[in-house]
């Protein structure tokens, strides 16, 4: 195959697509003007892709945003012949449900929803005026204990996180101090528990190691005396860090599964 005549053929190329015309111009850069093309909304009489861009080749306008998946699947599903989507008393929402309309309920809006109207008004009125009476005393004894229980929700969440930063600190006094004020605030002592080693757990995964401990004294000593060698590799690191009965971090709890033997960042101070 002769890559010259290869050339020259490619050089003279005028191929004709749907979307463009490709072809090379003088200075062998690729002459074409790309169309950008859309497939069609659903339930469009047509099938085939659309052109969109450029304006004067446009076949079809830019449909901007475009249907969830799942919003997509909704229509599908639920559409009905000769009327529409969620068996035409509704629409398909983002999240692929029918918001259907009033009267109508169901996965498709398929259940008419009558109400029963009564005939004795002075009894529904009556009756309906018992029901709000009761109802307002009840919302006022909902409304009191939502308020304690918000109030001692945002308690709670600033206790934890005074303790996740105390815990990232290993501030021993820090964290007792915080752990007996989330038990009075209602927390109880096998959740806090939990909860201290999910944030043990979740620091020492997201951590890591700073490169001023890596490029500092205490870490070239640490190297050096681990290795044996002045200038160690990163393999004989391996072998002097991590395997054999005096590995780093053998005879420490891991944060992350509780176990003994945890990585070099779990058995550093907090600076690093």
């Amino acid at each position: 195959l002769s890559s010259h005549n290869v050339a020259i053929h490619l050089r003279n190329i005028s191929l004709y697509e749907f979307y463009t015309h490709i072809r090379f111009d003088a200075a062998g850069m690729i002459d074409m003007n790309t169309s950008i093309v859309q497939f069609p909304e659903w339930g469009s009489n047509v099938s085939e892709p659309q052109i969109v861009h450029p304006a004067d080749r446009a076949t079809a306008p830019f449909i901007f945003p475009r249907p969830t998946w799942a919003q997509l699947r909704c229509r599908i599903t639920t559409t009905l012949p000769s009327l529409g989507e969620c068996s035409g008393r509704g629409t398909c929402t983002k999240r692929g449900e029918c918001a259907c309309y009033k009267a109508w309920r169901g996965v498709a809006c398929e259940e008419h929803w009558v109400t029963i109207e009564k005939e004795d008004d002075d009894i529904f009125s009556w009756a309906l005026a018992s029901v709000m009476a009761s109802a307002l005393v009840l919302l006022t004894l909902v409304l009191g204990c939502c308020r304690m229980c918000k109030c001692r929700r945002r308690l709670q969440a600033k206790l934890i996180e005074r303790l996740s930063s105390a815990i990232a600190r290993e501030d021993h006094a820090a964290i007792a101090l915080t752990y007996r004020r989330l038990v009075y605030s209602g927390l109880h002592p096998r959740q806090l528990d939990r909860l201290v080693r999910s944030i043990r757990r979740s620091q020492s995964e997201e951590s890591g190691i700073s490169l001023a401990y890596l490029l500092s004294r205490d870490f070239l000593e640490l190297a050096q005396q681990r290795s044996g060698v002045e200038d160690p590799t990163f393999y004989e690191l391996g072998n002097a860090f991590f395997f054999g009965e005096q590995a780093i971090g053998a005879h420490h709890a891991c944060p992350r599964d509780g176990k003994l033997g945890c990585s070099l960042l779990d058995t550093l101070p907090p600076q690093y």
